[in-house]
């Protein structure tokens, strides 16, 4: 037990990701005071009730509402929390490691990915193209481990890229909630603008192989949708292949060998997950390494 533990927490998992960070610290014998999203708090309240109703003493479990500035910046500088867990975006990640410094707190931090999925000329395509479709569309992109970067070899590339293409075409977008649907939502309409920047970019650094634009036809009108997008042939130091998106946008970087792979890999600041599709043992050794 430390004492105080301030858990600050992103929209996109607002039951799960508290829930990761609160209950070691209660297992631990701590307790904790809870910032979620603001465009989520709703989640987190109720999930506290059903705690308390379970039993939770009062005040063990704390949740404040508000804005990172008023509420995230009390927390992390008052001198009585002892420890700081924060998922979300790397410059506020940044931001919390220098003020909490300031108290001398223990910090953990979870921050934003650009993951690459490698998949090399031996490939079991199928298996390969069933997890990209999933992990760069899956939840609209709005992952920290989505597949924001494909990286193909050039022997297979212009296949599995036609194939992307065609699986991805037949992805339907509606109500999270609805059984046929593939792709949800985005957050909000602040995120499709965002999103619709990155494609404008990426229209200058890549091929734009389908979507790149916001979805606004029939029933997605009442809400925000982006279409499923690929760019194909982008060069490693692109903008949309070197920053994150946080939406249903994912771009092919196909190499010529393993050593451009790996080079392609490490080359961007995050370093959260990454996949490789081979059926060489050696290779998918060597790649560990």
């Amino acid at each position: 037990p430390i004492g105080v533990v301030g858990i600050i927490t992103p929209w996109n998992f607002p039951v799960a990701i508290p829930v990761w960070k609160l209950f070691p610290a209660l297992i631990c014998g701590n307790t904790a005071v809870i910032k979620p999203a603001s465009d989520t708090p709703a989640c987190l309240v109720r999930f506290v009730e059903l705690l308390l109703e379970g039993g939770l003493p009062e005040g063990v479990v704390n949740v404040v509402t508000g804005s990172g500035g008023e509420v995230g910046n009390a927390i992390v500088d008052h001198p009585d929390v002892r420890v700081i867990s924060f998922t979300g975006h790397t410059d506020t990640g940044v931001e919390i490691s220098r003020r909490a410094a300031e108290t001398l707190k223990r910090v953990s931090l979870e921050l934003g990915g650009k993951n690459p999925i490698v998949i090399w000329e031996d490939a079991d395509l199928g298996l390969a193209l069933d997890s990209v479709v999933w992990s760069a569309f899956g939840t609209s992109g709005q992952r920290c481990t989505a597949a924001s970067r494909l990286v193909v070899h050039r022997a297979i590339h212009d296949d599995f890229v036609q194939r992307l293409g065609q699986r991805v075409a037949k992805l339907v977008l509606g109500d999270g909630l609805d059984e046929t649907t593939d792709v949800g939502p985005v957050i909000n309409d602040a995120a499709i603008e965002r999103i619709s920047s990155y494609a404008a970019i990426g229209r200058n650094e890549g091929e734009l192989v389908i979507g790149g634009e916001p979805a606004r036809e029939g029933a997605l009108a009442k809400g925000s949708f982006f279409e499923p997008t690929i760019f194909a042939e982008v060069k490693p130091d692109a903008r949309i292949a070197q920053e994150e998106i946080f939406g249903p946008v994912t771009s092919v970087i196909p190499v010529d060998s393993w050593d451009e792979a790996v080079r392609v890999v490490n080359g961007v600041k995050y370093g959260l997950s990454s996949s490789l599709f081979t059926n060489d043992i050696g290779l998918a050794f060597r790649s560990i390494r």
